[in-house]
């Protein structure tokens, strides 16, 4: 199953350095298995545009020093629009960029940039938009709104799929299926027919069972373990 598209923005006000980024980030993205759209912007007026138009980005590499609205002006706006996409400042001017934290960016990049750094900051961005991912889920009537990363487990009860919490658990009528396609790219498991678990509660994996951080033990079917193993271990070294 195809991972969700990560849509990344770069903007930067001279064309040599934002070609070279998009370049860059589109080949740290696929040595990591990441499903990226990059958009590129000449100035922070027009991505902003784009933005208030609908168009949502999970990640910005942002030239600190632009003509017109630079990237700091356009970071600190999007954060008094509380704004949590994750900010990667790119610019010569180290002392400039170094202001990030006033923006809580996630990353700042000097020119030219690194590869293994820019990867880095990429891999680190992508997970935490993942986790900061919120989904709507049909629930006693009405919707509830839940992050993957709060969901430990989800179990076929009956008619019924009940997603188990850390202090809670409640049904949706949402087939399995459909929960585990809504959760692609989550890391979870899908270790019996009748379970899906949420790799970063795991603790130990066994060959017929995975036990859970609070000492829950979820049973793992003969036909699945292989494939288990592969993602418990894919998550692990991540």
């Amino acid at each position: 199953m195809e991972e969700p598209i990560f849509n990344i923005a770069v903007c930067d006000d001279e064309l040599p350095d934002r070609d070279t980024i998009a370049d860059m980030t589109k080949e740290v993205c696929d040595l990591d298995q990441i499903n990226a759209q990059i958009s590129c912007f000449g100035n922070a007026e027009e991505l902003l545009k784009t933005m208030q138009e609908g168009k949502q980005y999970h990640m910005l590499l942002l030239d600190v020093m632009m003509p017109g609205q630079d990237g700091m002006e356009l970071a600190r706006y999007l954060r008094e629009d509380k704004r949590k996409i994750p900010i990667v400042f790119i610019s010569s001017n180290r002392e400039m960029a170094l202001r990030g934290y006033e923006v809580a960016a996630a990353r700042y990049l000097a020119k030219p940039v690194d590869k293994e750094r820019l990867r880095e900051a990429v891999s680190f961005c992508y997970e935490q938009g993942r986790d900061n991912e919120e989904m709507l889920v049909p629930f006693n009537g009405g919707v509830r709104k839940v992050a993957p990363k709060e969901i430990y487990y989800i179990e076929i009860k009956g008619r019924k799929t009940r997603i188990t919490q850390e202090k809670e658990e409640w049904d949706t009528p949402l087939t399995m299926e459909k929960l585990e396609m809504m959760l692609t790219g989550h890391k979870f498991i899908r270790c019996h027919q009748s379970f899906l678990v949420n790799c970063r509660y795991v603790r130990i994996l066994c060959t017929s069972h995975l036990e859970l951080m609070d000492g829950r033990c979820i049973p793992v079917s003969k036909h699945r373990i292989k494939k288990v193993r592969e993602i418990f271990f894919q998550y692990m070294e991540h």
